[in-house]
């Protein structure tokens, strides 16, 4: 019962296939880890220019909403003092 050498090369071709097809996958999942890595790697934050005028930006809306509420009330106040007036009879009414 001695193996044929057929039978043994098909054994090894098989094996070969196997661990480079092992080996691929390997490689292929290290090299996807490191790219993310890197990628990750290179989102830094913005820069100190960069932040200042983000800050500035920040306190400009700020105001600009402060102002927007004051012009709303303000708003408001005529749109109650129009409704007053309203209700008021123009000339008192003569008995």
């Amino acid at each position: 019962m001695i193996p044929d050498i057929g039978d043994i090369l098909q054994v090894a071709l098989i094996t070969a296939i196997f661990v480079g097809l092992v080996g691929s996958v390997c490689w292929i999942s290290v090299a996807t880890y490191r790219s993310v890595k890197r990628i990750d790697n290179q989102n830094v934050g913005p820069s100190g220019e960069l932040r200042g005028q983000i800050e500035q930006l920040q306190q400009s809306i700020d105001s600009i909403a402060v102002e927007v509420e004051r012009i709303a009330e303000a708003q408001r106040y005529m749109a109650r003092l129009e409704a007053e007036r309203d209700a008021r009879p123009a000339l008192p009414v003569q008995s």
